[in-house]
């Protein structure tokens, strides 16, 4: 029996001693308004990313049909005819196409590989 108390009056001390302190009263608080904030931001940014992406394959579908489309046309803008636009048309476009793609795969996989 006194064994059963002396158990129960060392565990009472250790659970004393094991009591947190927090450096000013509303820590716990900030903390969890900083871990909310946080996911808030993650949220936002998974959520842009896929906004890049949805605005990235319609920009490439539009760049690929006046790609299609601009030598079909015959007239002039400016007094220049509409095909001596064609080659420097494609050729902004391609590399347009090809930094923001890297640029949206950099992306992806920074936030996919990026600890949480």
């Amino acid at each position: 029996m006194k064994e059963e108390r002396s158990d129960e009056t060392f565990f009472r001390e250790l659970m004393a001693q094991s009591k947190l302190t927090f450096p000013f009263p509303d820590f716990d608080d900030k903390v969890m308004r900083l871990v909310e904030s946080g996911q808030k931001k993650r949220n936002n940014i998974q959520r842009d990313l896929r906004l890049s992406w949805v605005f990235f394959l319609l920009g490439s579908a539009f760049g690929i049909v006046i790609s299609i489309l601009l030598p079909e046309f015959q007239g002039t803008v400016f007094g220049f005819s509409i095909e001596k636009f064609t080659i420097p048309f494609q050729i902004l476009f391609t590399f347009l196409f090809v930094t923001q793609l890297n640029n949206l795969i950099y992306f992806y996989n920074k936030t996919r590989y990026t600890k949480r």
